[in-house]
């Protein structure tokens, strides 16, 4: 106790600084605490069992393609969501667009399609056609896809 008397500011001054680190400690984990964890953290435990291989992807966009009205087909894997974007012809119906959407990740084992979260974008060159692009979205752990709105064919002097 006498120490600490005769050098009451060198005291002051040692707790302040312990108390400063500590807060900083405290303020740095709080700010980050996800530093050198991975993006997904955990949601994506057990995807290299259900992976989709390059080789799946070849044979979805094969099958899509064997639809005559299809033009073009582009696949994208981002952790558990499998992303089709699928361009077709200007003839093509809404219900049969909406068939081919449905039909794309039939490829798929159930186990995948359980596993993953699909978006099917189906889209036309002709911009006139403004009742397209479609989107069907399918959340992990369900089934059938959920499509968009449907809308009609507006030309620009409508209101």
């Amino acid at each position: 106790m006498k120490f600490i008397k005769e050098h009451k500011f060198t005291t002051i001054v040692i707790i302040a600084f312990a108390l400063g680190v500590i807060i900083l400690f405290m303020a740095w984990r709080l700010f980050f605490s996800n530093s050198g964890n991975p993006v997904y953290g955990n949601r994506l435990d057990g995807i290299e069992k259900l992976e989709i291989t390059e080789s799946e992807q070849e044979k979805i966009k094969e099958s899509i393609k064997k639809e005559k009205e299809v033009e073009d087909v582009s696949l994208n894997v981002s952790g558990r969501t499998l992303d089709i974007v699928i361009t077709v012809n200007s003839e093509l119906s809404l219900t049969d667009a909406k068939k081919i959407g449905t039909n794309s990740y039939s490829i798929l084992t159930e186990d995948q399609v359980d596993y993953y979260s699909v978006q099917v974008f189906i889209k036309k060159k002709d911009e006139k056609q403004n009742n397209f692009p479609i989107i069907g979205y399918k959340q992990r752990g369900t089934k059938d896809l959920v499509w968009t709105k449907d809308r009609k064919v507006t030309t620009d002097n409508e209101d």
